[in-house]
């Protein structure tokens, strides 16, 4: 009767709580072929961005590969993942 006159307490019980706690994980993974400044051949870096805007995810990656004090060769894959 409570219920149904909405007067019924509505407290979320602990398995509804660790369900809406649990969160998905979304980002840009930018791929870059890159050379080591002496040559070499090229190899692939991987960069995570939390940016929603693809040309930011990869103005971010060619920041970090050159802090790491690399040469961008290639851009090869932009993609979003969910985890």
């Amino acid at each position: 009767m409570r219920e149904a006159l909405g007067l019924a307490s509505n407290k979320p019980t602990k398995q509804k709580i660790e369900k809406s706690q649990k969160r998905t994980l979304t980002y840009l993974l930018v791929e870059l072929s890159v050379r080591k400044p002496s040559g070499g051949p090229p190899f692939r870096f991987q960069y995570k961005s939390n940016s929603i805007s693809t040309l930011q995810a990869q103005l971010d990656a060619e920041k970090a590969v050159r802090k790491q004090g690399l040469d961008m060769w290639a851009l090869l894959d932009i993609r979003q993942v969910t985890e």
